[in-house]
């Protein structure tokens, strides 16, 4: 079964307002110079939260399932151009495996799995957010604000034996595009090379949300290329409910550290 994201309706009313809104505030702090921002780490990460089409879905918890740490990577391009946006990409990939003998029935899709069944369940998908910006402001306090797309590419995957019949399996597909709105802040501390900052993507529709949050703790070194580290705490909430009478409501999030270059 394939789960499809296309929120329209409400999201391109949202995104109209945001889109007059950038346009209208001072844009004129744009860099004056072509500047590249990037950076790869790794997210230590937690899973928590449910799936599944019962008044009771079945729990992370239940499904004895844990989080494989993350490996992330993101590229920004800014521009003197005050008009153009400047363009972020961000790619992450999420895996989370179970393996639990599941005490209740619980339905999977539309296929249901008894109980006291050793059960085997997979997570695997990736997201890429590719976000278009405006930097409102742009000194020793930065403000951005704008719009992402972010691509979800996976499957959630379910595995049970059972004694004597054949076994039971089923895969929902996650995949499609989710328009987001964006927002970025960060504070430099003068002459100390050290920031602080964090970013939002939210969406919320027809009783489904979608949050991507993160604050952080960094230092450049700052020369001819700037180099530095950056500590942070991320945290991914999805609800999706009524997807073909499937829901899901999960929460990935923990500590990450990463690399910072700026050239």
């Amino acid at each position: 079964m394939k789960i499809s994201l296309h929120p329209l309706g409400k999201t391109l009313c949202i995104a109209g307002v945001a889109a007059g809104a950038v346009l209208s505030a001072n844009i004129a702090s744009a860099d004056t110079i072509l500047g590249i921002y990037g950076g790869v780490g790794t997210w230590t990460t937690n899973i928590d939260g449910s799936l599944g089409i019962d008044d009771e879905p079945i729990t992370t918890n239940e499904l004895g399932m844990s989080a494989d740490d993350s490996v992330f990577f993101y590229i920004a391009l800014e521009h003197p151009i005050p008009l153009i946006p400047n363009i972020k990409l961000h790619h992450s990939s999420l895996k989370s495996n179970g393996q639990a003998v599941v005490e209740r029935e619980f339905t999977w899709d539309e296929i249901t799995f008894p109980a006291d069944t050793d059960t085997t369940t997979v997570i695997d998908f990736t997201q890429t957010d590719i976000t278009l910006y405006y930097e409102i402001l742009d000194n020793w306090v930065s403000l951005d604000v704008g719009l992402t797309a972010k691509v979800l590419d996976g499957t959630a995957y379910a595995f049970a034996e059972q004694e004597g019949l054949d076994p039971i399996e089923e895969t929902v597909e996650l995949t499609g595009a989710l328009p987001l709105l964006y927002g970025m802040a960060r504070i430099d501390l003068p002459l100390t090379g050290a920031y602080v900052a964090g970013h939002i993507n939210y969406i919320s529709y027809d009783n489904s949300t979608i949050s991507d949050i993160d604050v952080k703790v960094g230092w450049l070194f700052e020369s001819v290329l700037d180099v530095g580290a950056e500590l942070g705490y991320k945290q991914l909430k999805l609800e999706l409910s009524d997807f073909e009478d499937s829901n899901a409501d999960l929460t990935f999030d923990g500590p990450y550290l990463n690399l910072a270059l700026h050239f």
